[in-house]
């Protein structure tokens, strides 16, 4: 494991007792004095997420993340004590299953004090000062978060709270550390250092009571994969195993309001089964906070989420446990902070049995800290407000990487960068988050569990269930293509470009029938979230018309104009089989006999494909783009948000119909950024109301204040 360039003495550890382990978490201690008041430096380097505290302090948050066989190295500025102590705990998650939100690989965590040009303390098997000890407060055998991420927090608190993470605590029981041997290669974190401000509530407060458990209820909920289907669609523990199932729980379970109350130094006194309830105004994305002191042994559940479903905080809504719940005995004062970030806007505290006072409800936020580019002049309030819902939605899913979502996900899609990183370029002036997001895409040879020359459709992550998006892999040669053209990628990449373009293309062209169309492509075919969706064999359109812009921004990547000739013949064949009365078919069949046969399948999504490819030109199809300006969609099956009405708007911008675009811009996401204050996943509230590529809006509405006055 190459460290000369990062680190000077530390190697990366781990318990040898939890070595394979799953839903571990260890806490990293070195009590170093230097001169009073003096800056310090750590270097860390975590799998698969850490948190800092120095002196007592909330000092970092961790990793920025990283390809398979590669970890990025944070440097945080830390301040010695007026005495000069540097007490600093790390307290690092193993969660030991294959996920969305990042790579299943071997935990570790690798460490440096630097005071003065000195390594002062380090992360070693013997002699580095680092202790660690196996925090068992944390409950291991909890319920998975979601099918895309790891588990709920759970835990179990002795009645002195925390006392890790104070200064001049010894392990009581240290574990014995073991190198970690797994090959990495370090890289720089390469982009900025996350906003960790406190964010606090509105001070009016809801509080009430619960209506009886129902089995019935709990008969007639959902039964989401990510739980009942364990271990056998996900790596986790089976609902037997799981000490205290929550989500069972919360799924019979109602909440009636009692009243107001206002939120303040005094601590709210809540009994079993009683609740308050606080809103944040507007979906935020960190951790969770309060202060609670037990009365009585306690069990305490904090639920939480972006929308209230008939007056309730629906833990499950966008299929996700978004709660999560603590023990403890009483006498015990804990002031807790969760480990993971979530995203909300009504933050939700439940005592489930015992007597507790919570007070100093908090989210310590887990966003951007770059400065955005302000609004332009003379923007209409509307407009200004949407515009302010798209810049929360990018803080807060434009972070190391580019994310679909902050709270059920937190992975990086390809597709949707593509629309981020337009804004990013857009709203800072640089693409650094770009540059990491594509370098993860790069810097891996091969990408296990996937066919050769593929890669994966959410990256730094498990191909879960192998499953791909050929798509998406197109849209990831799109997108090195403009980011070359248009923004900037570093000349050195060239050869892990050409050969990342080189194994698609190789992929691609065993699909490549007579016509030279891709048919019967494998794993998950995806154009959007609606009917389109149901056409995408054998022949899809869209698919073929995304292959063909795929293929001109190879040609350009790999210099080659024989690839885009090639893209021209799929364009051409594409519009003369699916032309068909004066709009583009879906997709074509084989028929009993082999013959690909045209079906009369049409998509308003299908049109936007056109278009946005250069399938179709305005110039060439005028009638069908008059007629989907006039949003005259006459038998085709309607388009989603994403993709085809972000192409829509985007289309009718670069061709001069601004108050078409103004229009149904405004209309569609105004609701959304007075509800949320961020913009959604769909037009609809069922899933995610706060997505990455819908910062894209900001962009669009700066180019009708500019281009369209």
């Amino acid at each position: 494991m190459p460290s000369s360039r990062f680190f000077t003495r530390a190697v990366a550890v781990w318990p040898k007792s939890l070595a394979g382990r799953m839903n571990t978490w260890v806490s990293f201690h070195a009590d170093v004095t230097v001169a009073a008041g003096r800056r310090a430096t750590l270097r860390v380097a975590a799998a698969q997420a850490y948190r800092i505290w120095v002196n007592g302090e909330l000092a970092g948050r961790g990793p920025a993340r990283a390809a398979h066989g590669h970890a990025r190295v944070d440097q945080w500025p830390v301040r010695a004590s007026a005495s000069g102590a540097l007490a600093v705990v790390i307290e690092v998650a193993g969660y030991g299953v294959p996920t969305f939100c990042s790579t299943f690989e071997p935990p570790f965590c690798c460490v440096e004090v630097v005071a003065a040009s000195r390594v002062v303390a380090w992360t070693a098997p013997l002699g580095g000062k680092f202790a660690a000890e196996h925090r068992i407060e944390r409950v291991q055998r909890a319920e998975r978060y979601s099918y895309q991420r790891a588990f709920i927090e759970s835990y179990r608190f002795p009645a002195s709270g925390q006392p890790w993470r104070a200064a001049g605590y010894v392990p009581a029981k240290p574990a014995k550390l073991a190198r970690v041997t797994y090959r990495r290669r370090w890289l720089p974190r390469g982009v900025a250092y996350p906003d960790l401000g406190v964010q606090v509530p509105r001070p009016e407060a809801v509080r009430g009571g619960t209506l009886p458990y129902s089995r019935a209820m709990f008969a007639q909920a959902e039964k989401w994969r990510h739980i009942f289907d364990v271990p056998k669609i996900c790596a986790g523990y089976p609902p037997a195993q799981i000490e205290w199932p929550v989500s069972r729980v919360l799924a019979g379970t109602r909440f009636k309001s009692d009243g107001i109350l206002k939120l303040g130094r005094t601590p709210v006194r809540l009994g079993a089964r009683r609740w308050v309830r606080a809103d944040f105004g507007v979906n935020l994305t960190g951790f969770p906070a309060l202060r609670i002191k037990a009365r009585r042994a306690t069990r305490l559940i904090v639920l939480f989420d972006e929308i209230l479903v008939d007056a309730q905080v629906k833990y499950d809504r966008s299929a996700c446990v978004n709660a999560l719940w603590l023990d403890l005995p009483a006498g015990a004062d804990v002031d807790f902070e969760a480990f993971e970030p979530y995203t909300f806007r009504y933050l939700q505290v439940l005592v489930w049995e015992g007597e507790a006072e919570v007070s100093e409800l908090r989210l310590r936020r887990y966003a951007s800290s770059v400065p955005l580019a302000g609004e332009p002049e003379g923007l209409a309030p509307s407009a200004a407000r949407v515009r302010r819902a798209a810049l929360m939605s990018f803080r807060q899913n434009a972070l190391d990487i580019f994310m679909d979502c902050p709270a059920r996900e937190r992975a990086g899609w390809l597709c949707d960068s593509l629309y981020t990183a337009r804004a990013e370029w857009h709203l800072t002036g640089d693409n650094r988050i770009e540059r990491d997001f594509l370098e993860n895409y790069l810097v891996v040879p091969k990408f296990r569990d996937l066919p050769a020359g593929m890669v994966p459709m959410c990256y730094p992550a498990e191909a879960l269930e192998k499953q791909f998006i050929p798509n998406w892999a197109m849209f990831l040669i799109v997108q090195l293509d403009e980011a070359r053209r248009v923004r900037r990628l570093p000349a050195a990449w060239q050869p892990l470009i050409e050969r990342r373009v080189r194994g698609l293309l190789g992929y691609f062209r065993q699909f490549e029938n007579e016509l030279g169309l891709l048919e019967k492509l494998k794993s998950w075919v995806f154009v959007e979230w609606s009917k389109a969706n149901e056409f995408v064999q054998d022949v899809n359109f869209p698919t073929n018309m995304l292959y063909s812009q795929t293929l001109h921004a190879a040609a350009r990547l790999l210099r080659d104009p024989r690839l885009a000739a090639k893209a021209h013949r799929v364009a051409a064949r594409v519009r003369e089989l699916a032309w068909r009365d004066g709009r583009f078919a879906d997709n074509a069949v084989r028929d009993q006999d082999g013959r690909l046969v045209v079906t009369g399948h049409a998509s308003e999504v299908c049109q936007y494909y056109a278009f946005f490819t250069g399938v179709a030109d305005v110039r060439r199809e005028t009638a069908l783009w008059r007629r989907l300006v006039r949003a005259d969609y006459g038998p085709l099956y309607p388009a989603n948000v994403f993709v085809g009405k972000i192409m829509r708007f985007e289309l009718l911008l670069d061709h001069g119909e601004y108050d078409a675009a103004r229009r149904e811009v405004i209309k569609s996401y105004l609701p959304m950024a007075r509800r949320t204050g961020t913009l959604w996943e769909l037009f609809q509230d069922t899933v995610s109301c706060n997505h990455g590529f819908t910062s894209f809006i900001a962009v669009l509405i700066d180019r009708l204040a500019t281009e369209g006055k």
